[in-house]
C-alpha cells in the first residue's frame, strides 16, 4: 500500500460546482451568532419573557444577528468519512467529494494529515480523478445552469438515494484504488476501527506525513498552536486571532446598526463598541433591550439580517479574508453604510410594470388589454410602439 491508495473525502451541502471547494475564509457565507456573551444573556433574557419554545419553532437563532466564520483550511476525512458526535453531524450531507491524496500533494499545500482531521490550506482544485457524490433529490433541485456547470467539469458525478455513508463506501469499495475504512474519534483507534486493512492504511498516512514534513494535528490544536509541531504549521499561525477579528467585527457591526435606531447612554454604548464580549456590559446592553422591548429588538435585527443577505445575494457582503486584511490594513468596512445604501438602492428601485401598471389603472385599461396591443399574449394582436417596456421585466 502507498499514497495511491490513500482517498481524501468530504462531506458537504455546498456541491462543488466549477470543481472547486473554498475554505470559510473566502467564502461570503453567514450563520447565527453563538457562543458569545451576547447570545448568553439573550437567551436568558428570552426565557425570562417565554420567547422560546422549540415546539413551536421559537429557538434562540431567530433572535441572534448573522456573524461569520474564519477558516482558511478545507478539512477532510482519509478513506471514508467521520461519524457523527455532538459537534458535527455528516451523516445528513447531502454530497460527497473523494479525491486523490496523492494528487493534492502535488498541487496543494497539506497543513496536516490525520485520519479524521486532515487540512488543506486554501482553496482547493479537485483532480481529473475526483468523484463527486450527490443525493438524488439534491441533484434534481439544481437548476438546468447548475447541472450545465457541473458537467463542464468534466469530473466523475454519481447520482443516487443512498446515504452519504452508503454512497462513500460502495464508491470507495468498487474503486480499485481505495480502501473502505470505518473512521473512530475515540483517541484509543487512533482514527480507524479495526479491519484487515486499518493498519495499514494508517502506518501508510504516518510515513507520507514523516516524509513529506507534513503535521500530524487535530484541526482545533492547529488553530490553538497547542501541539508539538509547530514549525510545520506556520502558514497557520493566526488562525485563532483572525477567527477573533472576524468575530468581533460582526459583534460591533450589529451593535452599531443597534445604537442607531435606540437611545441608550453614551459611556455605554462606547465601552460596548470597545468591549463587545464584556459581561458586565452586555448584560447593562440586555436591560436596554428589555425597556425598548422584545419585538421592536426583534424588528431591528430582522432589518439588520435582511440587510447582511442582500448584500450576500448582490456579492457586496466582504469574505472573511477580507474582513481580516481590512484590519491589518487598517481599513474600515461599514457594514451599517453598506446595507443602507442597499436598502436607499431597492427602495428607489421602481420598475417599469409598476409605472406602467399604475398609469393603466388611472385609465381603467387591463393589463390583459395592454399585453395584446403589445404582441405578448400568444404573439396576437399588432405590434405596441412601446418596444422598450415588458410587463415581464424587473
Amino acid at each position: 500500500m502507498d499514497i495511491k491508495n490513500i482517498a481524501l473525502v468530504r462531506a458537504t451541502d455546498v456541491i462543488p460546482l466549477e470543481g472547486i471547494v473554498k475554505p470559510l475564509s473566502e467564502d461570503n457565507h453567514l450563520t447565527k451568532d453563538h457562543g458569545t456573551e451576547f447570545y448568553y444573556q439573550m437567551n436568558y433574557l428570552l426565557e425570562k419573557y417565554g420567547k422560546l419554545n422549540n415546539t413551536e419553532g421559537n429557538n434562540i437563532e431567530q433572535y441572534m444577528p448573522y456573524t461569520a466564520e474564519y477558516n482558511s483550511m478545507v478539512l477532510w476525512a482519509l478513506n471514508g468519512l467521520v461519524p457523527d458526535d455532538m459537534n458535527n453531524t455528516f451523516s445528513n450531507k447531502k454530497c460527497a467529494i473523494i479525491d486523490g491524496l496523492e494528487e493534492q500533494m502535488k498541487q496543494a499545500e497539506l497543513i496536516s494529515l490525520v485520519p479524521t482531521d486532515t487540512a488543506i490550506k486554501g482553496t482547493v482544485k479537485l483532480s481529473n480523478n475526483a468523484i463527486i457524490w450527490i443525493n438524488k433529490e439534491k441533484y434534481e433541485q439544481l437548476s438546468p445552469e447548475e447541472k450545465k456547470k457541473l458537467e463542464n467539469t468534466g469530473l466523475s458525478v454519481q447520482i443516487s438515494d443512498d446515504s452519504i455513508f452508503d454512497a462513500v463506501n460502495k464508491i470507495l469499495s468498487e474503486s480499485e484504488r481505495y480502501t473502505s475504512e470505518i473512521l473512530s474519534l475515540r483517541r484509543e483507534d487512533k482514527g480507524f476501527k479495526k479491519s484487515d486493512t486499518s493498519e495499514e492504511v494508517r502506518t501508510t498516512v504516518a510515513d507520507i506525513a514523516r516524509k513529506n514534513n507534513i503535521a500530524q494535528v487535530l484541526h482545533r490544536n492547529v488553530i490553538t498552536q497547542q501541539n508539538d509541531e509547530l514549525d510545520k504549521l506556520q502558514s497557520v499561525k493566526n488562525e485563532y486571532r483572525n477567527f477573533n477579528i472576524v468575530s468581533t467585527f460582526y459583534q460591533k457591526s450589529f451593535f452599531k446598526y443597534l445604537f442607531s435606531k435606540i437611545d441608550i447612554d453614551k459611556k455605554l454604548r462606547i465601552n460596548i463598541i470597545a468591549y463587545p464580549d464584556t459581561p458586565a456590559y452586555i448584560e447593562k446592553l440586555c436591560d436596554e433591550i428589555e425597556k425598548i422591548g422584545i419585538d421592536r429588538y426583534k424588528e431591528i435585527l430582522d432589518e439588520y439580517n435582511n440587510g447582511l443577505e442582500q448584500l450576500k445575494n448582490e456579492g457586496k457582503l466582504p469574505t472573511p479574508q477580507e474582513i481580516v486584511n481590512a484590519d491589518k490594513e487598517d481599513k474600515k468596512i461599514d457594514i451599517g453604510l453598506l446595507i443602507k445604501e442597499t436598502q436607499k438602492t431597492k427602495s428607489s428601485q421602481v420598475t417599469m410594470k409598476e409605472l406602467v401598471t399604475n398609469a393603466l389603472m388611472k385609465q381603467n385599461i387591463s393589463i390583459e388589454d395592454l399585453r395584446r396591443i403589445d404582441g405578448i399574449e400568444q404573439g396576437k394582436g399588432e405590434k405596441s410602439t412601446n418596444e422598450g417596456v415588458s410587463l415581464d421585466d424587473d
